[in-house]
């Protein structure tokens, strides 16, 4: 399965096939966060947290994550079937008998104390040194797809502090994915992409958002209202409530753009 993100010459191609694999992925990892948008409630096969779940190699919550994950499963029988490979964060939010419901099924639990960087930023750093440590052990190997999941619902400071990781954390991984049961979100850089849509999680709505700075030319195709070499800003014009109509969507921007999609089965559709 390819994975998120392929550089080929000029062009980035994106595609979020990987939430479709039946099996995990040995270059995909996934951050459970604390949020409304993280449900692990749900029995459903296709639902974004057992796709998300089904596709990683391996799974971090960020500290009350796991409260959230332990009681969402309600049953010790789905419990056992979910158990992350680490529990981060400053640990302020973790229960007690959580943690010793994990501690006992051997999750490495991890407490990081410093005040300067929120639970998000300590798990991309986990993720950052497991992935080094996997290039010297095996050279040439594909480097991270990370999702995050539940970045969106709850707090707004809360979210736009998750969008602040796209661009905190650009380039470190193949591909920062934010998620929740109803969005998805990542960044496009400067240049010309190539987005394959799939449209077995994703619905057609879709969104170009200049969130970091103004973007002063921006071109597309696959769009039913495609731009022309047109500026995107705040207090001007942001393409919102788009529509993908094409089987690809080609994007050239010189600035940094935010690509989000609303997924399929969402009450927002």
């Amino acid at each position: 399965m390819r994975a998120i993100l392929l550089k080929t010459s000029m062009r980035a191609v994106h595609s979020t096939a990987f939430l479709s694999s039946r099996t995990s992925l040995p270059h995909v990892a996934l951050v459970f966060l604390n949020s409304e948008g993280a449900q692990a409630g749900s029995a459903a096969p296709d639902s974004i947290f057992e796709r998300a779940w089904r596709c990683a190699r391996v799974r971090v919550c960020a500290d009350g994550a796991a409260n959230r994950l332990h009681d969402g499963l309600r049953t010790n029988e789905r419990r056992a079937a979910f158990v992350p490979d680490l529990i981060k964060g400053d640990l302020d939010s973790l229960r007690t008998d959580v943690r010793a419901f994990y501690a006992e099924r051997g999750v490495r639990i991890e407490q990081d104390t410093d005040e300067d960087h929120h639970d998000l930023d300590k798990c991309l750093m986990a993720l950052r040194d497991e992935q080094a440590e996997q290039a010297r052990a095996l050279p040439g190997a594909e480097r991270m797809t990370v999702v995050v999941l539940g970045a969106f619902g709850g707090r707004l400071d809360q979210q736009m502090a998750n969008l602040n990781m796209l661009f905190r954390w650009q380039g470190a991984f193949a591909q920062l994915l934010l998620l929740s049961e109803h969005s998805a979100a990542f960044l496009l850089a400067p240049g010309e992409h190539t987005i394959e849509p799939n449209a077995e999680v994703e619905s057609a709505v879709c969104g170009l958002v200049p969130l970091g700075a103004p973007c002063a030319s921006v071109r597309t195709s696959g769009l039913r209202w495609n731009l022309c070499d047109q500026p995107l800003a705040f207090g001007g014009m942001v393409s919102t409530s788009n529509e993908v109509v094409g089987r690809e969507v080609h994007v050239q921007t010189d600035g940094a753009l935010l690509w989000t999609t609303v997924l399929r089965g969402s009450p927002a559709l």
